[in-house]
């Protein structure tokens, strides 16, 4: 597994389809701290910006999952304690 495999939407809808429910936290929590990291810099119409748009999409779609197993209550007491 590459990092890219990591940052996919997929691998966490996959994740969480095979019972891993705290890996949508995990990955959102990462995924916010580069999100953050990116929005420092000051990025132009190049490779970087475009990685960047696309990191921006992901981050929605983790949330949107991260979300839906919130409110099943499919989290675990850590990842529960967490987000309060």
């Amino acid at each position: 597994m590459t990092s890219d495999d990591f940052l996919q939407p997929r691998f966490v809808v996959n994740r969480v389809t095979a019972g891993d429910y705290d890996c949508p936290r995990k990955v959102l929590s990462f995924l916010t701290d580069l999100h953050a990291s990116f929005r420092m810099l000051n990025l132009r119409n190049d490779f970087l910006r475009k990685k960047f748009d696309g990191m921006k999409y992901d981050l929605r779609r983790v949330e949107e999952v991260y979300y839906d197993v919130k409110i099943r209550g499919l989290a675990s007491a850590e990842s529960k304690q967490e987000a309060a």
